[in-house]
C-alpha cells in the first residue's frame, strides 16, 4: 500500500515541482489544486495517515533532489514541498470533502445536513480559511472552492467575521443559506454576490444579497442599465470624481474617513459631491445615490 502511494504522489507532484524549479508562473495554484485531489482520493480510499506521511516525505526528498540535479531553485522547490504537504494534509484529514461537491450538485446523500450557508472566498486560499473555520466548528470544502457551513445565515456572518479579523481583514466573504436540495442556487447567488462586491470596488468584509440588492436587480434590467448608462458617461469622463464617489463607498459615505483617504481637505470632497450632483443629478451624501453611482461605475469598468 505504501508503494501505492507513493507512486499516486510522484505522479501527482512532478509536475508542481518542475514548475516549481523553473519559477513558471502559477505553479501555487498547481500546488494547490493537485495536493487537494491527492488527499481526497487518499481520504477515500481510507489510507493511514502514517503511511500517507511517510510516502509524503519520501516524495518530497526524492523530487527535491531530482529537480536540485537539473538546477532548480532550492527555496522554491522548499516552498513547493510545503505548500503541497499543507493542502495534501488538509484534504487528507477532511476526508467528507466530497460531501461538498455532492451538495452543490444538487444532490443530498447520507451525512448531509438539512441546510447549509455557501461561503465564496476571495483574498486567501480557500485551505487556509479552512483551516480557521474548523477552530471554530465544521465546515466543507468543495473543490470549487466554495466552503459549506451547516449553520443558520446569522452564525455563519459571526463566524466569517471572526475569521476575516483573524486573516487581518483583507478577505471577501459572500454568503447565502439554503435548504440543502437548493444549494445549487445558493452557489450561484455567492457567486453573483462578490462578482458585484469586486466590480465595485468594495472593501473586505462579508457580503450578503441585501447588501447589493439594488446592483443586483439594475444588473439583471435591461432599462434599469441604459438609465445609468446616462449616468455614467459624464461621471466617467472625470477621473477625480470616479476616486472621490470610490472613496466615499469605502468609508461608508463618511466624508472626513473619505477626505482623509484622498489627502484632500474636508471642504473638497464637498466641493466634489456638489460637482458630482450638478453631472449625474445623483449626491453622493445621499446613501442611496452614492449606491446608483457605485453602480454606474462597476458597470462602467465592465464596459
Amino acid at each position: 500500500m505504501l508503494f501505492d502511494v507513493g507512486r499516486l504522489l510522484h505522479e501527482e507532484f512532478l509536475p508542481v515541482y518542475r514548475a516549481a524549479a523553473a519559477d513558471t508562473d502559477g505553479w501555487e495554484e498547481m500546488a494547490v489544486s493537485v495536493a487537494h485531489r491527492a488527499g481526497s482520493r487518499l481520504a477515500s480510499a481510507r489510507i493511514s495517515i502514517a503511511h500517507m506521511v511517510m510516502a509524503l516525505r519520501s516524495t518530497d526528498r526524492l523530487l527535491t533532489e531530482a529537480m536540485l540535479d537539473d538546477g532548480g531553485d532550492a527555496r522554491a522547490l522548499a516552498a513547493a514541498g510545503t505548500a503541497l504537504a499543507a493542502e495534501l494534509m488538509s484534504a487528507f484529514c477532511a476526508g467528507d470533502d466530497g460531501l461538498a461537491d455532492a451538495v452543490l450538485a444538487g444532490s443530498a446523500p447520507d451525512g448531509a445536513a438539512a441546510f447549509y450557508t455557501v461561503v465564496s472566498v476571495r483574498g486567501a486560499l480557500p485551505n487556509q480559511v479552512v483551516s480557521a473555520f474548523r477552530d471554530r466548528g465544521p465546515v466543507l470544502l468543495a473543490t470549487s472552492g466554495h466552503l459549506l457551513l451547516p449553520a443558520a445565515e446569522a452564525a455563519a456572518l459571526s463566524l466569517c467575521l471572526d475569521v476575516q479579523e483573524e486573516f487581518g481583514g483583507e478577505v471577501w466573504f459572500s454568503v447565502a443559506e439554503r435548504p440543502v436540495a437548493r444549494m445549487a442556487l445558493a452557489r450561484r447567488e455567492v457567486d453573483e454576490i462578490d462578482a458585484l462586491v469586486a466590480s465595485l470596488g468594495r472593501p473586505p468584509g462579508v457580503y450578503r444579497i441585501d447588501d447589493v440588492l439594488l446592483e443586483s436587480a439594475v444588473m439583471e434590467t435591461p432599462e434599469a442599465r441604459d438609465e445609468l448608462g446616462k449616468v455614467l458617461a459624464p461621471l466617467l469622463a472625470n477621473p477625480v470624481l470616479v476616486e472621490t464617489v470610490l472613496a466615499l463607498l469605502e468609508a461608508d459615505g463618511n466624508r472626513a474617513v473619505a477626505a482623509k483617504k484622498l489627502f484632500i481637505h474636508r471642504s473638497t470632497i464637498d466641493y466634489r459631491s456638489w460637482q458630482i450632483e450638478q453631472l449625474t443629478g445623483l449626491s453622493p451624501v445621499n446613501p442611496r445615490d452614492l449606491a446608483v453611482l457605485g453602480t454606474a461605475i462597476g458597470m462602467g469598468g465592465e464596459r
